[in-house]
């Protein structure tokens, strides 16, 4: 019998059975959690639910302290000891049975196991992506992007989680096979019922959380999936379209992980967005506010305040995140390099400006292959444009002329002349022989 089902006998007892209903009002996990902690607890000390029920304060205190003495000489660490113990406090409460001491667990509040846990950067995030299949891609995807937690992907129990009619600018074709979004960086709505603290908010995907997840979309529905308003953003392998647990969720990432030569935890994708967009409310040009960090992350504040009273943000507002939110992930939060992309846009944009101020008109301007032409070439492009070409010589006296690839032949051919270089129009430049132009 495993342990679970183990702990699950504790709840023929109606007293544990009340305290395990209460906890699981707050939290199902907690419930769950504590119901385990309990059993090993008993187990450990030779004792029962029943009759730590009916000692006296004074002896839960010793019972405790004692406790605290027998994990230490098992090694564990302070945290564990703390995590061990609350839900012995929380029984010996649920009983009416008060501690007027403070029981004392050094260094309680340390988290070895996470000391050298570092937040990648994002090259680092960059290197997983080779070794995920659709899902874990999306998955890895949707939490490092938007700061959501595990949870909100798949529930605890997988009766719930994230689902299509929560992404509103999200479109699916399935007769096409094609998945689409209106507006990117696209919003998240995440609902009360997958919310850790019970308020319903918002977040957003940028563009390369997009890419994913349209990737993994897509291949569901090549698979024979329909996917419709209900359907779980992240399903399982079976394309029925049903809600994952939370611990699927963790597999799915961890595995990626591993694959990839790291010992993350899954929830190291949350911090990775809050290390990330903190670093990106520094910036001032990027006009992100810390408080709009912490709404899409799922904390309670002002922004949430207005979210739950109008039960959605103003449009100008939410456009201006919208905004911020983008300026912020193409420099601090995508791993793939869109600034390449940027630059060699400013850089078109440049050249076809010139070109523009020195007569050049619009047909003549996208005849020119402004991303591979060099500075020369585009050099000798203004001089035959202002009439310069036939004019100048290379310091030798011959002339040079620019003429189509057809006329470059018959005067290389039959008149002598020689191939100097080619043009971005596909033009060449031809000069004539030492002895003059043939007749």
């Amino acid at each position: 019998m495993s342990g679970y089902e183990t702990s699950r006998k504790l709840l023929g007892d109606a007293n544990v059975a009340r305290w395990h209903a209460n906890l699981q009002e707050g939290s199902e996990t907690t419930a769950d959690t504590y119901l385990r902690r309990l059993r090993r607890f008993c187990n450990e000390h030779k004792t029962t639910p029943q009759a730590l029920a009916e000692v006296t304060a004074k002896d839960a205190y010793s019972i405790l302290l004692d406790s605290v003495a027998y994990y230490r000489r098992k090694g564990y660490a302070s945290s564990t000891i703390k995590g061990y113990l609350k839900p012995i406090k929380s029984w010996l409460i649920h009983n009416d049975i008060t501690l007027t001491k403070k029981v004392n667990i050094k260094g309680a509040n340390r988290t070895p196991t996470l000391k050298n846990e570092k937040t990648p950067e994002p090259y680092v995030l960059h290197s997983v992506w080779r070794f995920c299949d659709e899902r874990q891609a999306a998955v890895i995807a949707l939490l490092a992007f938007t700061g959501l937690r595990p949870q909100t992907l798949g529930d605890y129990r997988g009766n719930d989680g994230l689902r299509i009619q929560d992404l509103p600018e999200l479109e699916v074709d399935n007769e096409k096979g094609e998945v689409t979004f209106k507006t990117i960086p696209t919003r998240i709505i995440v609902r009360e019922e997958i919310s850790k603290m019970g308020n319903t908010y918002e977040s957003l995907l940028c563009q390369e959380g997009c890419a994913w997840l349209k990737t993994y979309l897509q291949k569901r529905i090549r698979s024979g999936e329909r996917i419709v308003a209900q359907s779980a953003v992240i399903s399982d392998d079976l394309g029925d379209g049903v809600t994952v647990t939370t611990k699927t969720i963790g597999k799915v990432g961890r595995k990626a992980f591993r694959h990839a030569g790291f010992q993350w935890r899954p929830y190291i994708l949350r911090r990775f967005f809050d290390t990330r967009m903190g670093q990106a409310v520094a910036k001032a040009e990027i006009g992100l506010l810390d408080e709009w960090v912490k709404f899409w992350m799922g904390h309670q504040g002002d922004i949430e305040a207005i979210y739950r009273l109008r039960k959605r943000l103003p449009d100008s507002l939410l456009e201006q995140m919208r905004e911020a939110y983008r300026r912020a992930s193409e420099s601090m939060l995508q791993t793939i390099d869109l600034h390449r992309e940027d630059a060699g846009r400013m850089r078109r944009e440049f050249r076809a400006t010139a070109l523009s101020m020195l007569g050049f008109s619009d047909d003549e301007i996208k005849g020119v292959d402004l991303d591979k032409a060099t500075m020369e070439q585009l050099q000798e492009l203004v001089k035959r444009k202002l009439g310069l070409v036939a004019k100048e010589d290379d310091g030798n006296g011959r002339r040079q002329l620019v003429v189509t690839a057809k006329e470059a032949k018959d005067y290389i051919n039959n008149r002598g002349w020689q191939f100097k270089g080619s043009m971005a129009t596909g033009e060449v430049v031809i000069e004539e022989p030492a002895s003059g132009p043939a007749s």
